[in-house]
């Protein structure tokens, strides 16, 4: 990497990251206004329609309920993407069929007629039922947004004072500059791919800053060490930096393999109850992305950019502790 200089490359890098900050910012509020919102809401975000089926163990099987749907599906051709089964020993059982929003009602309607029919004719006191719905999410998750904000705000601040305090004041404002750009090249990714978004993203996000921290330690660690070794002291800020940042790649890009890989890991686990397509593709995605953004910020951003704080910064020292001349 210390071939590459990136050091010397930092209006590149800082050219890059704006246009891909830009181009999220511009295809998300396009998007806002001319399609169905600023990111490609998906999961627990996303508007659906359903047939529910409620009835009682009693009168049918699961199978029976289980049998009866897929063969109306299949008569209308229709495909859900996912079904849900909710047990209460008190009133009954359902089964929620979730279908796209773009599926076309009519049907719904017709198969949700058609089972109701069916399973009326056999429940002689009507406690088995089916119907259609229609739901408009609204943006939930607000509670999980406010409590990981200030959790991650808590964290922000405490490394800005332990960066300021172990690696000097440079150190902490390039630490606290990479945690945002890091979080908005995340975001504008998101917008730009159009992956699916579901409340699960604040944890990737979240997560997306916490790796960040770790990274930027691994870096200003190295600096801090190398710089007792008189001939890495005699080098160039510049230079100083294409070497730390080299050094310090393997352990950045392995910590944000390895934190990614354990997200989605629970994601994924998490959602092949529903056996949703959808609910597994999220997390991969967005774990996927956080890793790049993650590598990427750390690694090549940030050292380009703290060469010029720490120029600035040994600049301001070496000014202010010159020591007047004595008066003759």
């Amino acid at each position: 990497m210390t071939k590459l200089k990136l050091s010397a490359k930092m209006h590149i890098i800082v050219i890059v990251s704006a246009v891909i900050i830009a181009v999220g910012l511009a295809v998300g509020l396009i998007c806002q206004f001319c399609a169905d919102g600023y990111f490609n809401y998906g999961g627990d975000y996303k508007d659906y329609q359903t047939v529910e089926i409620n009835y009682t163990s009693v009168e049918y099987k699961d199978k029976e309920i289980t049998d009866l749907c897929e063969k109306q599906f299949k008569e209308l051709k229709l495909s859900y993407y996912t079904r849900n089964f909710i047990e209460d020993t008190e009133l009954g059982s359902t089964y929620e069929y979730r279908f796209s929003k773009g599926t076309d009602s009519e049907k719904l309607n017709k198969a949700a007629a058609a089972i109701d029919a069916a399973l009326k004719s056999k429940d002689s006191v009507f406690l088995t039922n089916a119907s259609y719905h229609a739901v408009d999410t609204m943006l939930g998750g607000s509670k999980a947004l406010v409590f990981g904000s200030i959790a991650l705000a808590s964290a922000v601040v405490f490394q800005f004072i332990y960066f300021a305090v172990r690696y000097r004041l440079t150190a902490a404002l390039s630490a606290l500059l990479a945690d945002i750009h890091n979080l908005a090249l995340f975001v504008s990714l998101l917008a730009i791919t159009r992956i699916p978004v579901g409340s699960s993203v604040i944890t990737f996000s979240v997560l997306c800053v916490l790796i960040t921290m770790i990274g930027c330690c691994f870096l200003f660690d190295r600096l801090r060490k190398n710089v007792k070794d008189g001939e890495f002291a005699k080098l160039d800020v510049f230079a100083q930096m294409d070497t730390c940042a080299a050094e310090s790649l393997r352990p950045v890009v392995l910590t944000a393999t390895c934190f990614a890989a354990v997200a989605v890991l629970v994601f994924v686990l998490l959602s092949i109850s529903a056996l949703s397509v959808s609910g597994v593709l999220m997390p991969v995605l967005c774990g996927l992305l956080c890793a790049v953004v993650c590598v990427y910020g750390t690694s090549f951003f940030t050292p380009a950019v703290h060469s010029r704080f720490k120029r600035i910064g040994d600049k301001f020292k070496a000014e202010h502790t010159k020591k007047p001349a004595k008066k003759q």
